[in-house]
């Protein structure tokens, strides 16, 4: 009878292992909080919880504090979730917690039953600051008239705390630089109002902490409308085949000539576009031109900037892209003189461009010269304003010998002849900065007298 018992006991204890085994999991779910930093702000933040076995059972969400511990999630899964990653987006403002220090806690169980009424748990608990106010921000400079798909520059002043700042329009940013003032929280930005942005987007000054908290000031200016003209360009099949197939980066064996004028005009000018902005988006933090930037001497301007072009192949309309620059007629293999002060930081072929040097003149701005027949200087030369660069020729998508000059904010392609202006410089980028610093400068008298 006891030797029944035991063997009854065995098999119920085997049946249950059988019955109980396939509900255990071993490992825990895993837990990510998706913060930038340490500081907790306005800004929204994702929890990402995931497990690959049994599937979770609940989601706990705490922070605790000098308030004490407040419930900010806490979800069951009935079902379980299995495999997926689940998302738990915590958006601070509106936890109704005033800032400080915290800590965040995040807790996640699943469906095992290897703790027989609970699953693995995995808990992560994070260190937090709390800080929901944002940057102080207000813009010093004024008189800001601005030509469509032209240049802007303004001074502002934004609290301590700021670590990024800059020009917001439509999609496009521009940095803000600062440094450059006896106030160290004043900062200056070029940017540009580029010529494919409507007319009616606003401009704004933006300024973000640590904890990713973004002020946000509309800036007072005036746009004038600028006419940019259009053109029809015919192509033939012999300028395909002598000039866009050996410029293509691509096997072109089978290919019409219109599928390889579309892999040069289209494809490359992005990727080369693409570079340009690469290199304006790394510009120094220091201001290496001086005065109005200078023209290619003895040039003619040939084409304009951001004529729209519709390009032609056999009468029909097969592309349509937009000059990004002027073109400067001279004799052949003229040389060519840097326009202002600056660095070179790129001498090489460029696709469409072909021999291409590019100058950063510092804080975002950048003059391209291309279609050079040859480059005498390299990457990391400085160069002084009309000193000799290279000469011209047509190299690229060149059908003669000139220079393809252009000149860019931050990667963004503007008007160039606001840049050879020196009336445009004094009153758009000198006056300012010379109003700023007096106003500093009165500040500090002020200040003075009344200790």
């Amino acid at each position: 009878m006891k030797r029944f018992f035991y063997i009854v006991l065995l098999i119920l204890i085997v049946a249950g292992f059988i019955y109980v085994y396939p509900e255990i999991e071993w490992s825990s779910p895993e837990v990510r909080v998706k913060l930038e930093s340490d500081n907790l702000g306005t800004r929204p933040f994702d929890i990402e919880v995931l497990d690959s076995g049994k599937g979770l059972k609940n989601v706990t969400v705490l922070l605790a504090g000098d308030h004490g511990e407040s419930i900010l999630v806490n979800k069951n899964y009935p079902e379980g979730v299995k495999g997926d990653k689940i998302t738990i987006k915590l958006d601070p403002k509106i936890l109704g917690i005033k800032g400080g220090a915290a800590e965040l806690k995040v807790s996640a169980e699943d469906r095992s039953r290897l703790k027989i009424f609970s699953g693995n748990t995995t808990t992560v608990n994070k260190k937090v600051n709390l800080d929901l106010v944002p940057p102080k921000l207000d813009v010093i400079s004024t008189e800001h008239y601005i030509n469509h798909g032209g240049s802007g520059f303004v001074v502002y002043k934004s609290s301590p705390d700021t670590v990024k700042s800059g020009v917001l329009i439509a999609d496009y940013y521009f940095p803000g630089y600062k440094g450059h003032f006896t106030d160290e929280d004043v900062y200056l930005a070029f940017f540009a109002y580029p010529h494919d942005v409507q007319a009616d987007e606003n401009i704004k000054i933006f300024a973000q902490d640590q904890a990713g908290n973004q002020k946000n000031t509309g800036l007072f200016y005036r746009l004038r409308d600028v006419k940019y003209r259009k053109s029809d360009i015919n192509i033939s099949e012999k300028f395909v085949e002598n000039v866009m197939i050996p410029i293509s980066e691509e096997n072109n064996s089978g290919a019409s000539h219109k599928e390889i004028f579309l892999k040069v005009n289209n494809e490359l000018r992005k990727k080369n576009n693409a570079k340009i902005k690469e290199m304006g988006s790394n510009s120094k933090d220091e201001m290496m031109w001086q005065g109005a930037f200078h023209q290619l001497s003895n040039s003619k301007v040939e084409a304009n900037f951001a004529d729209e072009r519709t390009y032609f192949l056999n009468e029909e309309p097969i592309d349509k892209q937009y000059h990004l620059g002027y073109d400067l007629a001279v004799t052949k293999r003229y040389p060519i003189e840097a326009a202002n002060s600056g660095v070179i930081v790129y001498a090489d072929d460029l696709g469409i461009y072909g021999n291409t040097v590019m100058i950063d003149h510092g804080m975002g701005i950048l003059t391209l010269y291309g279609h050079m027949s040859s480059i005498d200087v390299a990457v990391g030369d400085t160069v002084q304003s009309n000193e000799i660069i290279g000469r011209t020729g047509q190299t690229g998508l060149a059908s003669g010998d000139h220079l393809h000059y252009g000149i860019y904010i931050n990667g963004v392609a503007v008007r160039p002849i606001e840049w050879w202006d020196e009336k445009w410089i004094k009153d758009n980028v000198v006056n300012k900065i010379n109003e700023a610093n007096g106003e500093f400068d009165s500040q500090k008298e002020d200040t003075s007298s009344q200790n």
